[in-house]
């Protein structure tokens, strides 16, 4: 089955305190805006008329959402919320989207498809501006294997990930002809049939870090028990991939956007997907 891009997981979320969506790292992502360590910003440090915009869009879908929505800031005293922009007419390739809730807005493509090497372009005004940015949709990953395809565990070593117990390499490999980056997110089977790792926590899923390359190295210890696992491989844009970054390091001011007067994303992306399974056995 086709894996859409999850938001309520991955999502960049590009608003200045807190990010509104489940995470997969347990933290929330929050934009380069993120105002870190309590320190207020300065009315002179950034615009906060202007505009956040949040859109990720992917190939083989046939439809595609933008938020909007305005800025969280810590001005001195003043403690200023985030809240949807409602009432926009924002258009992708000159096609009008609808608000089919609160800031955000959707455009149903119906029999057409989001495929790779398309270019969108978002336009709305705001506050007499006038929004743009684009993107081209990356061509999905070729020739994804992994290897070994599975391993067997003992199921007496239910925890076989113990920092004792022996671990196996496996590999994801695929093509990449354009030197592009790369986002693996790996599926582990229903959390209702894996033992508790302390404190309630249960491995459900993982995102590494974008990178570049054509191969990916993890062991056994990453397969947490035994079962089916899902493993997807993401082609993303650089912009996602820098944003990622900003907002993993400790250098959270000096905000850039490739939004034209706004902050936030508007990108796109591929996804491949293969499968690896654990088994037990009694021997």
């Amino acid at each position: 089955m086709k894996k859409e891009f999850n938001h309520n997981v991955i999502s960049l979320a590009a608003r200045i305190v807190i990010a509104k969506y489940e995470a997969i790292l347990t933290t929330a992502f929050a934009f380069a805006l993120l105002i870190s360590c309590g320190e207020p910003l300065t009315d002179s440090t950034v615009n906060t008329d202007m505009p956040i915009v949040e859109s990720y869009i992917q190939e083989n879908t046939n439809s595609l959402s933008v938020k909007i929505y305005s800025m969280e800031v810590y001005l001195q005293d003043d403690f200023i919320l985030s809240k949807p922009i409602t009432g926009m007419s924002p258009t992708v390739n000159g096609k009008a989207l609808t608000e089919t809730s609160e800031g955000t807005y959707t455009l149903d493509l119906q029999s057409d498809t989001i495929r790779g090497a398309q270019e969108y372009t978002l336009n709305f005004d705001y506050n007499g501006a006038t929004i743009s940015a684009s993107t081209t949709i990356p061509e999905k990953v070729n020739n994804l294997t992994v290897s070994p395809e599975y391993i067997t565990v003992e199921s007496s070593s239910y925890y076989y990930w113990d920092m004792d117990s022996d671990t196996i390499e496996i590999k994801l490999t695929w093509d990449d002809p354009e030197g592009s980056y790369y986002q693996i997110y790996i599926e582990s089977p229903a959390t209702s049939d894996m033992p508790d790792m302390g404190g309630g926590m249960q491995f459900r899923r993982r995102m590494m870090q974008p990178f570049k390359g054509s191969s990916y190295t993890t062991t056994s210890r990453e397969f947490r028990t035994a079962g089916k696992y899902s493993i997807y491989v993401y082609r993303v844009n650089k912009d996602y991939a820098d944003l990622y970054e900003r907002i993993s390091s400790t250098d959270l001011a000096n905000p850039s956007s490739a939004i034209s007067n706004a902050f936030g994303i508007f990108t796109s992306m591929s996804v491949a997907k293969t499968t690896f399974y654990v088994y037990e056995t009694d021997e």
